[in-house]
């Protein structure tokens, strides 16, 4: 009788025990802000997001335990390389803009359910987010969104679309309607293709960034002065106004920062510094008369050189592709596959990262989420070098290691080979890796890859540059 009574009780103290600690884990779930950005706080905070998505993690006391440590060590790993949910809230409680790959992040993961990973809903029962908080969540990325757009369209001159607001990504503006100096563009034209930038007289702008081989040199190390290569592969020129910052490792702000780059790198252009620059153009005749037409009595200097070039390079927009007509409302511009493709690109959170109107440039994100980069450079079979340190090389702040500007996707079925490194030769490669790499699919299916490279195949848009030939203007003789 004693073991009956003890087989009845054991199941009866589990089954409470489980309601007691599901009503536990449930309590406190209750929305009491009114404010939608005070809410969506509270949405993450008592889901126990900040468990894995920060820098910090205050793990529970039976996180700690044998046998639960590894469980979820790696989702906690995981969790923060993708996205920092600490830095998304301190912006929120301090008025700041949160990216918007940070809004797609969080918009993706909450349509795909995925989130809280079946390790952390084990033993955390109820954590699942319930339909009002999935609906505080949609409605907070719209309201970001809907900033970020309402703000690029005005500076660029676009009509307001609601289904920009719906989408990840959104159409590229006209540049034929940006307000720009045609003199200082001429003049940029011509100094982003003047050999004199170059110690040797041997390397322009173009040599890198071929405007008619969509602005980059389908090599994986850029070739400088005295036929010295650089670490990284080059990435295209056009579109990249719209990065939040430039170069692999965001160390410039702007085209202009970034233009004053290469002519005083010892490899690239060979110059040492901008004073040797500045002298050597001021001794070409037909160069001080041009500035002083333009810039007056400030005539030659770095601020002046840098700036007609970023005045040109703003107006290398590839716009009108079939895939911007499609957003436009043209639902001919893509075949079926390629509408699938592109439901399977979000599906698969690369609209996460490859966000906007360039489709990427918006924020530095961890090459390798879900698989460690060591592996990457494992297998790529030669030394790492301090262009393969990411964000890390300019900042100097451990965690930024191994973080790169992600790359804008526009034309990208054309700059090949691909990766910061140019390790890829094929696009359909480069998708796998990040699959691999980047997403919880390790190994997509051919179909799933094939639908996606047709899809990126629509980026490709027009530009009256594109057929620019690369030829050197005023070459030193």
């Amino acid at each position: 009788m004693k073991n009956k009574k003890i087989l009845i009780i054991i199941p009866v103290a589990l089954v409470a025990f489980v309601a007691v600690y599901a009503g536990i884990m449930l309590s406190g779930r209750g929305i009491t802000a009114t404010e939608l950005d005070a809410q969506f706080v509270q949405v993450i905070e008592n889901n126990g997001c900040l468990q894995c998505h920060a820098a910090e993690p205050d793990p529970f006391w039976y996180q700690k335990l044998p046998g639960f440590t590894g469980l979820f060590e790696r989702d906690m790993t995981n969790g923060y390389r993708s996205i920092d949910l600490e830095k998304v809230v301190n912006q929120i409680n301090n008025g700041e803009t949160v990216n918007i790959a940070d809004v797609a992040k969080l918009e993706q993961a909450t349509l795909n359910n995925d989130m809280p990973v079946i390790q952390y809903t084990v033993v955390h029962w109820g954590s699942d987010l319930n339909s009002n908080e999935q609906q505080i969540v949609y409605d907070w990325v719209r309201e970001k969104r809907t900033a970020h757009v309402q703000a690029f369209t005005s500076k660029y001159n676009m009509a307001m679309n609601d289904v920009f607001v719906s989408e990840p990504v959104m159409p590229l503006p006209d540049p034929t309607t940006f307000a720009v100096d045609q003199a200082k563009v001429q003049l940029g034209l011509d100094l982003f293709h003047d050999t004199r930038l170059s110690i040797d007289s041997t390397v322009s702008c173009a040599s890198c960034h071929a405007l008619d081989n969509v602005g980059q040199d389908s090599s994986n190390h850029s070739r400088g002065v005295g036929t010295q290569f650089g670490g990284i592969s080059a990435p295209s020129v056009y579109n990249a106004v719209f990065n939040v910052q430039q170069f692999w490792n965001g160390r410039e702000p702007d085209l202009q920062g970034q233009a004053g780059g290469p002519p005083a790198n010892p490899i690239e252009m060979g110059y040492e510094t901008w004073d040797d620059i500045i002298a050597h153009l001021r001794s070409q005749p037909d160069l001080v008369a041009r500035f002083a037409e333009i810039y007056g009595a400030e005539g030659i200097t770095k601020n002046t050189v840098t700036d007609a070039i970023a005045e040109f390079e703003q107006l290398l927009v590839t716009n009108n592709s079939p895939f911007d007509k499609y957003l436009m409302g043209d639902k001919t511009a893509l075949t079926s596959e390629e509408v699938q493709g592109y439901e399977l690109f979000k599906k698969n959170y690369c609209a996460t990262c490859h966000v906007g109107a360039s489709m990427g440039g918006q924020s530095f994100e961890k090459l390798g989420t879900v698989l460690d980069i060591a592996v990457y450079y494992g297998e790529r079979g030669t030394e790492q070098n301090g262009d393969d340190q990411g964000l890390f090389g300019f900042t100097g702040i451990e965690e930024d290691r191994y973080k790169f500007k992600v790359p804008n996707l526009r034309n990208v079925a054309l700059t090949g080979p691909w990766m910061h490194d140019g390790t890829h030769i094929t696009l359909e490669d480069a998708v796998r890796t990040m699959f691999r790499f980047n997403t919880p699919t390790a190994e997509p299916s051919d179909d799933t890859v094939e639908k996606i490279v047709l899809f990126l195949n629509t980026l490709n848009g027009e530009n009256e540059y594109l057929d620019y030939k690369n030829v050197p203007s005023n070459k030193l003789r």
